[in-house]
């Protein structure tokens, strides 16, 4: 592999060009707030000690905030022990919901339509989108394909969080390009699923931080981020396109 693509190999897709994380938002999803390739280019590298979200607060976490979520009763063993026990319980599945699916689909089809009666359906508030952004962001892709959902149940109950796999075909650009979206999940009054975008409080923050560093998650970007570093190194194309990438990213950071 040549010298200039090693860095590529902790880069998982998940902010190609501001599709990655910015959709798994719990802030309002604009230019300032992404995880795109094109606003951060610090949050090119995903690894698995940091699988952000947009510009919040997806790190680690410590000891004492895991803690500060299990209940404090004197002689509570058997429920601190109950509470591990459901989160040992909570593993990664696969396509395990097909309305899930579905709307994950939906969803990054639409951002290639780019319409705003198109997003109504799979969101909470259409308004928190930024149409211009991501047409920017999306203007050279052509589609999405291989579409994936891996999820785990979220802290709220019918809620998901989603790490949806996919690939990217980009332009003129024969190689696909593996990437990984992070979504939140919930459930509506009639049990449809939709993506949230908004603020969480920071109890439902703490405890997805936690389920992204759980060690199928982080096995997952592993694979993820193994089957991009081949894609660049096959594909000269995809190689220098996302160094173009990148190097924007980091002269747009440098003019915030």
């Amino acid at each position: 592999m040549k010298l200039k693509y090693k860095k590529m190999i902790l880069m998982v897709t998940v902010c190609t060009m501001g599709i990655g994380m910015v959709t798994f938002s719990v802030t309002r999803e604009n230019s300032k707030s992404s995880t795109a390739v094109e606003s951060k280019g610090k949050d090119l590298v995903v690894e698995k000690q940091d699988l952000k979200l947009d510009s919040s607060t997806a790190d680690v976490l410590s000891a004492a905030a895991l803690n500060s979520l299990i209940p404090s009763t004197e002689g509570s063993n058997l429920e601190i022990a109950t509470l591990q026990g459901e989160q040992d319980t909570n593993v990664l599945e696969k396509d395990a919901y097909t309305d899930v699916n579905e709307l994950i689909t939906k969803y990054l089809n639409a951002k290639l339509t780019n319409k705003k009666s198109d997003y109504k359906s799979l969101v909470n508030d259409v308004s928190l989108l930024d149409l211009k952004d991501i047409e920017r962001k999306t203007k050279y892709i052509e589609n999405y394909e291989n579409i994936t959902c891996y999820t785990k149940k979220g802290p709220e109950d019918g809620s998901f969080v989603v790490f949806a796999y996919h690939e990217i075909k980009f332009n003129s650009i024969d190689t696909l390009a593996p990437a990984m979206n992070r979504f939140y999940v919930k459930q509506n009054e009639e049990g449809k699923p939709y993506i949230y975008l908004g603020e969480a409080d920071k109890e439902t923050e703490v405890a997805i931080a936690e389920l992204s560093e759980t060690e199928d998650v982080l096995e997952l970007i592993e694979s993820v981020n193994t089957k991009l570093a081949k894609a660049v190194e096959k594909d000269g194309p995809l190689g220098e396109f996302y160094l173009k990438l990148e190097e924007s990213a980091k002269d747009v950071s440098k003019n915030e």
